[in-house]
């Protein structure tokens, strides 16, 4: 099946204007927090833009996939709630879900942002980790959904979004 990881990274605080209008499904909000779901090819070249706040809007979300080619799902979010130290604490649960509903892949408590610096009021930051899969070539062609429930444990919330993502068929 799809190889999948968790990959931390470091990377610093951003103050950025919005990320534009996404599907409803990559995207979600409630009571001030809101996250969206950023698949790419390139995970280098997004942290790059995401450190240029005039760059981070230019960053692509991929909805194709290509067998053998390492991906990774971000989360974005802005209005985290933080604690009585002024951290927040937001991990998600993804999931990977094959063209047929079976769960190919589970990574829980992946830690978006904990016991970090709330970010500034409005600001949208990008996750600590991401979710890295790699479709391997006996892996069956169609539609592939990433899942993300993401919790800020300081609030409450957990919302989810998914990512959809076409795989072509092996040539």
């Amino acid at each position: 099946g799809p190889r999948v990881r968790a990959r931390p990274m470091i990377r610093p605080l951003l103050l950025l204007a919005a990320v534009g209008s996404a599907p409803l499904s990559d995207f979600a909000s409630r009571d001030g927090f809101a996250v969206q779901q950023i698949v790419t090819d390139d995970a280098s070249r997004l942290l790059r833009d995401w450190a240029q706040p005039d760059q981070a809007t230019q960053s692509p979300s991929v909805d194709r996939i290509l067998r053998e080619h390492v991906v990774d799902s971000f989360v974005v979010f802005k209005g985290c709630r933080p604690n009585p130290d002024e951290e927040c604490n937001v991990t998600a649960d993804f999931q990977l879900i094959g063209p047929q509903g079976q769960v190919y892949a589970r990574h829980r408590d992946a830690a978006l942002w904990v016991g970090k610096a709330a970010p500034a009021e409005g600001t949208l930051t990008i996750s600590d980790s991401s979710l890295g899969i790699v479709i391997e070539p006996e892996d069956p062609a169609g539609v592939y959904v990433v899942r993300a429930d993401v919790t800020d444990h300081v609030a409450g919330i957990t919302l989810r979004t998914e990512k959809r993502l076409t795989v072509a068929p092996a040539e």
